[in-house]
């Protein structure tokens, strides 16, 4: 069905009346375990421990980005890609350099038939390129003048729309900056996005959770900084923005850009393709996560709700085999965002090897431990893995337990 859709996308149209798009969205204990195992000791990092009769053996801390990245950002370009070759200068140059970006989705613009094709250029040449979406309405227009109800039904057949096509919907961004009142953004979150995006000149307000903050004001109003020549308080070249990256990095924070009309002079917010280019370099020799929008939020949103159990272990003496649990809670068909883990051994335990089961993305099951620590990227999804230590003798690991004892 869903090669279907993507390869005749004015079904998608037709669906939303047949499938009625508008309605609203209606510790394993094992035979070897004697005490509780780990505990989660630090509410502020996401460190959990894992201890055996009052000795640690290891701890799993979550980092605040994908791969310890001291921050994150995300270009999101409010733009109709596909209907012209300049709207595609920006995602070219981002392609080129490997980053990610996400483009948004008016679809009762994408489902005229001049455009529908251009669904299934998006598959072809965007999706495995890390080029993401958001939803931007069913119609570009100022939603916090339609009231909640009026507001819902285009949100809602955004949001279905998307999913019709292929286009994963998770997170939204409200055509002119139109997203300020509770009733509009209630409707968004009740129309199945994680997430909205409004825009800011408020320039104290582009940097989400700083520092040891985890949750941003308004999941459902993040603040974006509003790029381009609109406005002389907008920043309309790299080097306006680069004080705006680097005090990010400095804040350990997630700054959100909103681009319109990127090597476009006649466009609304006009940014020249050039200075783009310079944005894209400083993000990529910087330590930045260059995150898609949806990644990021759920990213965030999957950390605070981490949960870890150690489910059972293995071992008469210091055990060498752990199961544990990952799990956040959440919808896993919308978070399915892998996390990074930093895992710390007692160095007196003197661990070489970690295997962990099941094996991760990158197909591997065996890892090296270097300086007691391994990273892993894993989706706290509610499945059981399996770490087991190797170390260089059996003698050497029990040798240590029984001094530390």
């Amino acid at each position: 069905m869903t090669e279907y859709i993507r390869n005749n996308p004015l079904f998608a149209l037709l669906s939303l009346f047949l499938l009625g798009a508008c309605q609203d969205n209606g510790q394993l204990v094992g035979p070897d375990t004697v005490e509780p195992a780990g505990k989660l000791v630090d509410l502020s990092t996401s460190v959990f421990t894992a201890s055996h009769q009052g000795q640690e053996v290891f701890s799993i801390e979550a980092t605040k980005w994908r791969d310890g990245h001291r921050a994150a950002v995300s270009i999101t370009y409010d733009a109709p890609w596909g209907i012209h070759p300049v709207f595609s200068l920006a995602t070219d140059a981002a392609i080129s350099r490997g980053m990610a970006m996400d483009i948004e989705i008016v679809s009762n613009k994408l489902s005229h038939f001049k455009r529908v094709p251009n669904v299934q250029r998006m598959h072809e040449e965007l999706i495995p390129n890390n080029i993401g979406f958001f939803g931007h309405g069913h119609a570009h227009i100022d939603h916090d003048a339609l009231g909640y109800h009026a507001a819902y039904r285009s949100f809602r057949i955004n949001f279905v729309m998307m999913r019709a096509w292929g286009l994963n919907p998770k997170t939204y961004a409200y055509p002119l900056f139109a997203g300020r009142d509770a009733q509009t953004q209630a409707a968004n979150r009740q129309a199945g996005f994680i997430a909205a995006r409004g825009g800011t000149r408020d320039a104290s307000a582009y940097y989400i959770c700083a520092n040891n903050v985890r949750d941003p004001d308004n999941w459902y109003n993040l603040p974006s900084v509003i790029m381009g020549n609109a406005s002389t308080r907008d920043p309309s070249t790299h080097d306006q923005l680069r004080p705006i990256l680097l005090k990010t990095l400095r804040k350990r924070a997630w700054t959100i850009m909103t681009y319109h009309s990127i090597g476009h002079p006649e466009g609304w917010g006009y940014y020249p393709h050039a200075e783009f280019v310079r944005d894209l370099n400083f993000i990529k020799a910087n330590d930045f996560w260059s995150g898609n929008f949806a990644s990021i939020a759920a990213y965030i949103q999957e950390r605070n709700a981490l949960d870890i159990q150690i489910a059972r272990y293995f071992g008469k003496d210091l055990p060498s085999k752990f199961e544990f649990i990952l799990s956040d809670g959440l919808d896993n068909d919308l978070y399915d965002e892998p996390l990074t883990f930093d895992i710390t051994f007692n160095p007196d335990l003197n661990v070489r090897f970690a295997r962990i089961h099941p094996s991760q993305a990158d197909g591997q099951s065996r890892y090296a431990v270097v300086e007691d620590r391994l990273r892993l990227n894993m989706v706290p999804d509610e499945r059981l893995y399996t770490l087991t230590m190797e170390r260089e003798s059996p003698s050497d690991f029990s040798a240590a337990y029984g001094l530390r004892r």
